[in-house]
């Protein structure tokens, strides 16, 4: 991967780099206008001794007296106006080491708005969220709950833990492209009052005329009906107990019927392999890589797991939740919610094991994870696992877990 390639990265790295450059920023735009300014001075003033509009100068001193990152950014002028900035801080007399700086910084900054993949608007919402105070944390909470409530309320059904994990590995037939293997569980699956049967699992579908590379976009939608059922769920797991599913041109749909487990909780599982599915490796327009899962059901706990196989080349995935409502819109341009400071847990693990907060049954777990493996006979050593942990993700959302793919290598 070339050294100057963007990163995925979580949120709250994505807050300490902006805040910080952002910062180095103002401290830059103090000391060049220290050079020529006095400290009590207006925009206009500004202007007038750089020689700039109005506006820019307002910008300029907003810079270099903003309170906070967030007021930094929103302030900042566009790439045309930095420029004439910089230009006239050299002809009002400012040292040119100054001037450097300042340039520098704001160098620095932009290259991590790249590397963010985000409009401006967006940039400001990164660098305003770790501006909470306790306070304010513990009323986001508060919401989240409620809204974890509400969610039971509406819908009339609830699940303690989904366990999402999805395995990554060369495909057989060809090692260039890779193929995946779904293992689903859903722990304690309740119903809390009888409105019929409803969905508790849906399959992938694939499209197998998508533009190569687009490997990623694996959904079910209008135009890949699911005309295969499995059996409404009358008992603690569906019979055979893991629900074994093969790739085609239709996905699988899993009902579970309340009154056939009234007052009762279901752990259900499912695996599911989608063979050599596409390139592993970058392709001319399309160099990230990404799985996800819709949260239809609220839930208390989510885990998704994403394990990649040890002769692939390593990547450093980052976790979001997108909004996953509106027609008409494109699944890629599907908005993040920037608001979840400290809630998406995402990073490597050492054990394949879920903590006890999760109750799943240990053995269960690591039975579907096993079947799994042994779907594509690769034994678990052989993974690096990236986890995502979520707790109450808000309903109707898409918890996302995206990379960087490697560059092809050289012939």
């Amino acid at each position: 991967m070339p050294d100057d390639a963007p990163a995925p990265v979580p949120f709250a790295r994505k807050h300490r780099e902006i805040s910080a450059a952002a910062e180095t920023l103002r401290e830059a735009f103090q000391q060049a206008l220290a050079h020529v300014l006095p400290d009590d001075v207006g925009a206009r003033s500004v202007g007038r001794r750089l020689g700039v509009d109005k506006m820019l100068g307002w910008q300029a001193l907003r810079i270099a007296t903003a309170p906070d990152a967030a007021t930094i950014i929103a302030a900042l002028p566009g790439e045309r106006g930095m420029a004439t900035l910089v230009e006239s801080l050299g002809r009002a007399g400012v040292p040119d080491a100054a001037v450097t700086a300042v340039s520098d910084a704001e160098s620095a900054l932009r290259r991590l708005f790249e590397r963010a993949d985000a409009s401006k608007r967006e940039i400001a919402a990164i660098a305003a969220g770790g501006l909470d105070d306790q306070s304010q944390r513990r009323h986001q909470a508060k919401m989240q709950r409620t809204h974890f409530e509400s969610a039971v309320a509406i819908r009339g059904d609830v699940l303690h833990t989904h366990v999402s994990t999805w395995f990554v590995t060369p495909a057989p037939t060809n090692p260039a492209m890779v193929s995946l293997v779904s293992v689903d569980m859903q722990h304690g699956y309740r119903t809390i009052r009888p409105l019929g049967p409803r969905i508790v699992h849906r399959g992938t579908a694939v499209d197998r005329e998508a533009e190569a590379g687009e490997w990623s976009r694996i959904d079910v939608s209008a135009d890949n009906p699911i005309p295969s059922f499995v059996a409404a769920a009358s008992t603690a797991n569906l019979e055979p107990e893991v629900i074994e599913v093969r790739s085609g041109a239709s996905g699988t749909l899993v009902l579970a019927d309340p009154d056939a487990h009234a007052g009762d909780s279901l752990t259900l599982t499912f695996a599911e392999l989608i063979e050599a599915i596409g390139p592993w490796h970058a392709t001319p327009g399309h160099r990230t890589a990404e799985l996800s899962t819709q949260i239809a059901t609220p839930m208390r706990h989510l885990y998704f797991d994403v394990l990649f196989d040890e002769r692939l080349a390593a990547v450093e995935p980052a976790g979001a939740m997108y909004f996953t409502a509106g027609y008409g819109v494109e699944y890629g341009e599907h908005a993040e919610l920037r608001r979840f400071t400290g809630e998406i847990d995402g990073r490597f693990v050492r054990s394949l094991k879920l903590p006890a907060t999760a109750k799943v049954d240990p053995a269960k777990h690591a039975a579907m994870l096993e079947h799994g493996a042994a779907m594509i006979d690769r034994p678990l050593e052989a993974f690096r696992c990236f986890r995502m942990h979520i707790a109450y993700p808000p309903s109707y959302t898409r918890a996302v877990v995206r990379w960087l793919l490697p560059d092809p290598p050289e012939a």
